[in-house]
């Protein structure tokens, strides 16, 4: 039996690092599904007061399983347990570096009701663990509620093309612009394009503002290597009037808690601090844009909608609502008016 020691990313906030162990025994749960050992007794240990996720398998892990832990929302440091004489000795294990671009551009934005970056880092990784898709895979990723861009960004560390819409058009300026400094300042050759994708007339007209971007000219020079990210501001239950039927494989976003951050569903204007009902208009409309064997990951207020709402609106769209174990971990206190959670669903 082999033993791995995690230590966890000391970059969580407080109240978010007291409720992590929970959230990443249930993520690298999920995750130890794709690896090529089996993984037995996932657990919390603490050595000299420090905390650590705890799993043991039967062989080695590969190179393609440090691969996966290396990019799993909770870890900071791997290592190897070993016991000899009776004493417990921790040895580094080189962590894969996957970042496409640097990780710090979640974190320099900062605003009101700003999810955590490693909690939307997670649901990134659910969503594509539970996917028939990998990390090697070209992956197109949409955010439907995709406010000031958390999502897409991290989906850019991956080197995810990434996709977001966002119905109020300020949050979507400051986006791009935040985009637009950080790929300057990073030096990453890039062109950006400002596009009608709907619209009979000009009074209707939506318009995506699209970055394709590379690391160097010369990947720049093919479109294969390109990455790309765009915004749209428009209406989510519009989806499929906006993109092609079939265009992404992961499908995330952090839904509306309440009145403060009020759904806007199939009416511009109209609020509701209900997620069902956002769910509802737009859960057609996904479906369409989403590849088979692709998930959606959401994260909603429990107290405002049952998980059994979602799941029902899911089933009725085409979907399998994943509900073994460790997806249903994840729910967990944020504040008195505030129960979180997050539901994946996967389309048939």
């Amino acid at each position: 039996m082999y033993s791995y020691l995690i230590l966890q990313n000391p970059g969580h906030n407080r109240v978010y690092y007291n409720l992590a162990a929970e959230l990443a025994l249930a993520e690298l749960t999920i995750a130890s599904e794709r690896f090529n050992t089996e993984c037995k007794n996932l657990s919390v240990k603490e050595i000299k007061g420090v905390r650590y996720i705890n799993v043991q398998t039967e062989s080695e892990l590969s190179e393609q399983d440090i691969d996966t832990v290396s990019r799993l929302s909770f870890v900071f440091a791997i290592y190897r347990e070993e016991e000899r004489d009776g004493v417990s000795y921790l040895t580094p294990v080189a962590a894969t570096n996957y970042h496409y671009i640097d990780d710090k551009i979640s974190s320099l934005q900062k605003y009101q009701g700003k999810t955590n970056e490693l909690f939307t880092k997670m649901m990134i990784n659910v969503a594509l663990l539970s996917s028939d898709f990998d990390y090697t895979d070209e992956i197109n990723l949409l955010d439907p509620v995709a406010g000031r861009g958390t999502t897409l960004f991290e989906a850019t560390v991956y080197g995810f093309n990434a996709c977001g819409i966002e119905i109020e058009p300020k949050p979507v300026t400051d986006a791009n612009l935040f985009f637009k400094k950080f790929i300057e300042a990073e030096r990453y050759k890039h062109r950006s394009d400002k596009r009608q994708v709907y619209g009979r007339n000009k009074s209707e007209a939506i318009y995506i503002s699209e970055f394709e971007y590379a690391k160097t000219k010369d990947l720049f020079k093919d479109e294969d290597n390109r990455k790309v990210l765009g915004l749209i501001n428009g209406n989510s239950s519009d989806t499929d009037k906006y993109f092609k039927r079939n265009s992404f494989n992961l499908i995330v976003g952090d839904l509306p808690y309440g009145i403060a951050h009020g759904n806007t569903t199939v009416n511009r204007g109209s609020g509701t601090r209900n997620p069902s009902e956002l769910l509802n208009s737009c859960a057609p409309a996904w479906s369409k844009v989403l590849k088979q064997g692709g998930t959606v990951v959401l994260a909603w207020n429990s107290f405002v909608a049952s998980r059994q709402r979602l799941t029902q609106i899911f089933e009725s769209n085409g979907f399998t609502v994943l509900n073994t174990e460790a997806y249903n971990r994840f729910e967990h206190m944020v504040d008195k008016s505030i129960k979180r959670d997050i539901i994946v669903a996967k389309k048939n």
